[in-house]
């Protein structure tokens, strides 16, 4: 920090003060106000899937997913928020990715189920 960036603000009358000044350039106080900020920023990710089975054989019927993940692409480096819907009695397919930091789509897809199980799609 160089002696001519701002470090304080004098407590009196609110002036800015340099690192040099000793007094207050305007009221010639000696009391010195140091503010600092700091921003911290502190990541949680919340997953979850819920599972609805048919009562007595157990068979999935749906399952709803909403989870991070790592990115295999280099630009992603927070990774991805990954949403997925799986409905076997609508015969529905929903699956949308964000970029975890800005929430654009990179990747959505919508179709029926049994189109998305076929092999080779």
């Amino acid at each position: 920090m160089s002696s001519n960036d701002v470090w304080a603000r004098c407590r009196d009358c609110g002036t800015e003060l340099k690192q040099d000044d000793k007094q207050c350039p305007e009221c010639n106080s000696t009391r010195k106000s140091y503010d600092r900020e700091a921003i911290v920023r502190i990541g949680v990710s919340v997953s979850t899937k819920v599972k609805h089975k048919r009562k007595g054989k157990g068979t999935l019927i749906e399952m709803i997913s909403n989870r991070w993940k790592r990115s295999g692409d280099p630009k992603l480096k927070n990774g991805v928020r990954e949403d997925m819907v799986i409905d076997k009695q609508r015969d529905e397919y929903h699956h949308i990715t964000r970029d975890a930091q800005t929430g654009q789509i990179t990747h959505e897809e919508h179709k029926k189920l049994t189109e998305h199980n076929k092999k080779g799609c």
